[in-house]
């Protein structure tokens, strides 16, 4: 990675273009271009941004972005391989307790939310007996009027034929 960097370097200084027009130009940090020159790939915690602007800062300097990229790949992956397997799990279930915790305190939108699927069964279950019960009340309330009224009836009908 020293070797892009002093390409970089070596590029920018020949070129005659200051540092400041190239942290305007690329829209990047002072320290971000510095490390960059240094070779320094731990002060960038995404390799992602990392490559993308390696690849835009070839690019402005008309160097051989393909070349670098490809330098820059080969670097990655003997940088990587040397990393112990029980490192890179460690820090793998570092990160998934950090997105959990950010997962716990992030406000999502309502439209984005995964929602739990629920078992509508259960609630039809439970719509059935509902509308069992209501039926059920209906009925004995009916049957208690028409009791009523047939206890009424009866009671007048006695009246009338006494008095006649």
């Amino acid at each position: 990675m020293k070797e892009i960097g002093e390409s970089f370097r070596e590029a920018r200084e020949t070129i005659g273009i200051s540092k400041s027009e190239v942290i305007k130009d690329l829209n990047i940090t002072e320290s971000q271009l510095d490390n960059l020159e240094d070779g320094n790939i731990n002060a960038f915690k995404d390799v992602f941004f990392l490559k993308e602007t390696i690849k835009k800062y070839a690019k402005y300097l008309n160097l051989d972005e393909d070349d670098i990229i490809d330098k820059f790949n080969d670097f990655m992956f003997n940088y990587t391989s040397r990393i112990p397997v029980e490192d890179i799990l460690e820090q793998t279930r570092e990160i998934k307790i950090l997105e959990s915790k950010n997962n716990e305190n992030r406000i999502v939108s309502p439209y984005t939310v995964k929602r739990k699927k629920t078992n509508g069964i259960k609630y039809a279950i439970i719509y059935i007996i509902s509308v069992i019960i209501l039926v059920i009340l209906v009925i004995l309330i009916v049957k208690h009027f028409t009791d009523k009224q047939e206890k009424n009836n009866y009671i007048i009908n006695n009246i009338v034929e006494m008095e006649m």
